[in-house]
């Protein structure tokens, strides 16, 4: 929801207080007619003649006055407009319609206010209320000591107070949450505005600012031009500053929010927003630009997507910065390492998926060099995957075929094709199983192999290859029931790998853009190829087999827990040192998930090695307590360090072979947060430190409170790690939400 607010001119706020109003609770329709009467006249719209029809427990007619007198129950019609009342006079002759009691007046478009005493005129579109009160929309409410419509569009009301609060239960007359209280205000029906004159802010009764003059659009607008709440802050880049944001309605598919920004140490700087929306797509554009440490920054921001038809889509984003100070300063795209852009066509049918497109990135920080970023132009995809045939077989296949150019760095072109099929059976004594047969099938040309990201002895090369897989997995699942106490399971789980070997010796040859990283786990421990892409593959035949059991208590808790290994009939030196499949024997993986009640939870996976079952990886979160107090944490431990690898070349030339030492320096971190939730109040706060290291990532702080209108937020997060070259940053936001009228923010950099 977009919604626009005008603020002129922010005064110190006043002292000055007003009685509590109660809301006046609206009449029920008519359910009782005594008499039908309707009167004689023009049938044109919005005349004051048009006929009245109403319905009343009792009527009377003095046909001297040429008056109608209704009582009980009245419901009354003219021009659409509906009008509710305990006694409504009407007088024929001058067309004055006077309401008493419980008095509800109703427009066409089902807009209705409440009072005690109404005098109305020109078809009933001109009223003089005494005690007016509105419901709005988003639970909003209006009232007023006295209020004017004039035909049917603009109500001027006395003495205004408005707020989105519910009144206290125990005592309505208390003051709510919030409140905004005015000398008058002007209710515009048809273009949905409220205009407050001298109106004020109140805190449970207490004033806090005061405003000369507010304009709010009705709670049920989505988009109104004007302005939107201004945020304010302080920044260690930019110092105090001050965002005006501006929103302005372009029809009633599109807008745009132009921001301005002063600050007393950069800019001043401009945001502008610009979105639009199709019957088949959208589009979002976001603009900026601005003084930034004595020289023009600036960056640009552009996605759309658009419905070509039922079947296909097509689509782009375009990411650009000048540079990342410009960000960072600005908080456009804060600590961002890189921006990608593509442009893209996709088209989806049952069981199948295609996809082309074409990629390029911009580095931002000086880890990042962009002569060596990629530039992917083009990558094509097709995805497909049968019914089950007669026998419940289904057969699959995933295709591919891209270019990979870099200035610096390895260039590949490669098409690959990946069918298989598999068909599910079952074996006497309950034992179920899946039969697999797959061929990896992909074809090369690459140049600067010797560049990173693969360091390769090679110049160039032009290659292709085919590795066949097949295997038949089966589980011998037992289930024992437990009575009150669940159920019980324990399934052993093995699978037979049959492929021929694969060897290294034609690595050096083909380029390694989708499987840099290998983590061994109990994820890939039944995979066929346990690389994440096909460009390393694993040959030779294995067996892989695992313990898997469980319980399963009443009430969804559970305990689950897996064990496994994989034995190799030949030792493999494609796999990285330390990856635990090295060997003949692999290392164990396992996992275990303990669930025994809602309020605790345990999440575990492991590698251990299976010589000396020292641990290689160690993965574990878990969580305790209720809503009102909650603990949670985690630790993460792993031997090696993958995101050393393909940085520079080894002295062997190939980091498959000899990784850097960097690769071989453990990573520990521990977090842990804690968090209570209660009668409408947040607090949660956590750490996160580098075990290795022995200093802390980062801390943070948060603390809220809400009701069914208002809500406080204070975040305070300080980052202890570097980024592109800083020493850190502390970020502090304060934020304020008032229903329907928005949010109003303080910042810290």
């Amino acid at each position: 929801m977009i919604r626009s607010l005008r603020l002129l001119g922010l005064l110190a706020a006043s002292t000055c207080l007003i009685p509590a109003v109660i809301l006046i609770p609206g009449s029920a329709l008519a359910q009782d007619a005594g008499s039908i009467v309707s009167g004689a006249g023009n049938s044109g719209g919005g005349s004051s003649k048009a006929p009245v029809s109403f319905t009343a427990n009792q009527v009377n007619y003095d046909k001297t006055g040429n008056i109608i007198t209704a009582t009980g129950h009245v419901h009354a019609v003219q021009n659409g407009q509906t009008l509710n009342a305990d006694k409504v006079t009407i007088d024929r002759t001058t067309g004055i319609v006077t309401a008493d009691g419980n008095v509800a007046l109703t427009q066409p478009s089902g807009e209705t206010v409440y009072s005690n005493h109404a005098v109305l005129s020109k078809g009933m579109k001109n009223a003089l209320m005494d005690g007016m009160a509105a419901r709005l929309a988003d639970n909003a409410r209006i009232i007023a000591n006295g209020a004017r419509r004039t035909g049917g569009q603009v109500d001027v009301l006395g003495k205004v107070v408005y707020s989105a609060c519910d009144l206290c239960k125990t005592d309505p007359r208390e003051a709510p949450t919030w409140q905004i209280k005015a000398t008058s205000a002007t209710r515009d029906l048809q273009h949905k505005m409220i205009e407050f004159t001298n109106p004020r802010l109140e805190f449970h009764g207490i004033p806090v600012f005061y405003f000369p003059f507010l304009t709010e659009p009705d709670p049920s607008v989505k988009r109104q031009t004007g302005f939107l709440i201004p945020s304010i802050g302080v920044s260690s880049r930019l110092g105090f500053f001050y965002a005006q944001p501006y929103f302005v309605t372009l029809g009633k598919s599109a807008d745009i929010t132009l921001t301005p920004i002063i600050a007393a140490k950069q800019g001043p700087a401009l945001k502008a927003d610009y979105r639009q929306a199709f019957n088949d797509g959208k589009l979002d554009i976001n603009l900026s630009g601005g003084k930034t440490d004595g020289s023009f920054g600036n960056s640009e921001f552009a996605n759309g997507v658009y419905d070509l038809n039922d079947d296909w889509r097509a689509g782009f984003s375009y990411n650009h910065a000048s540079n990342p100070n410009y960000l960072d300063d600005f908080s456009i795209l804060p600590n961002a390492a890189y921006l990608a852009s593509d442009v893209f066509i996709e088209g989806f049918s049952p069981g199948a998926y295609a996809r082309l497109d074409a990629q390029t990135y911009q580095g931002l920080v000086v880890s990042v060099n962009q002569t060596e970023l990629p530039i992917v132009a083009p990558y094509g995809q097709y995805h497909f995957v049968s019914d089950q045939d007669a026998i419940g077989g289904q057969f699959r296949v995933d295709t591919s075929v891209f270019n990979v150019f870099r200035n610096v760095g390895t260039s590949t072109r490669r098409v690959a094709a990946v069918p298989g099929y598999s068909v599910p059976f079952m074996l006497p004594g309950g034992i179920t199983g899946t039969a697999k047969l797959e061929l990896v099938a992909a074809g090369y040309e690459a140049s600067h192999l010797y560049q990173q990201p693969n360091f390769s002895t090679e110049n160039s090369a032009s290659t292709a290859r085919a590795q066949p897989y097949g295997a038949v997995y089966m589980a011998w699942p037992f289930i024992r029931p437990a009575g009150k106490y669940g159920s019980q399971l324990i399934e052993p789980e093995v699978q037979l790998v049959a492929s021929p070997n694969a060897g290294i010796s034609q690595n050096d040859r083909i380029p390694n853009e989708d499987s840099l990283d290998l983590e061994f786990s109990d994820m890939n421990l039944f995979d066929l190829n346990r690389y994440p892409g096909i460009d390393r593959l694993e040959g030779g035949s294995h067996v892989d087999y695992a313990l898997h059991a469980a319980w399963y208590l009443p009430g969804g808790a559970s305990l689950d827990g897996l064990i496994g290994q994989s034995y190799r009939f030949h030792k493999d030196e494609d796999y990285l040192p330390e990856s635990g499949l090295t060997g003949n024997v692999s290392d164990f993986v396992a996992r275990a998930t303990v669930a025994p009640t809602p309020w605790f939870n345990l999440n575990t996976r492991a590698r251990l090695s299976h010589d000396t079952l020292g641990v290689k990886m160690f993965d574990s979160t878990a969580s305790v307590g209720v809503p009102a107090l909650s603990f949670s944490g985690g630790y993460l431990y792993t031997s090696t360090d993958p995101y050393s690898l393909y940085d520079t070349a080894s002295t062997t030339g190939n980091v498959t072979i000899d990784p850097p030492a960097a690769y071989f320096i453990a990573r520990k971190e521990v977090t842990a947060n804690i968090s209570s939730t209660h009668n409408g109040w947040s607090l949660a706060a956590g750490v996160q430190r580098d075990l290795q290291s022995g200093q802390f990532d980062e801390a943070n702080f948060s603390a809220g409170w809400s009701n069914d209108c208002f809500g406080a937020s204070l975040i305070y997060v300080q980052r202890f790690t570097s980024f592109n070259l800083d020493t850190g940053n502390t970020l502090v936001l304060l934020q304020l939400t008032f229903k329907t009228l928005g949010n109003v923010g303080f910042n810290a950099l």
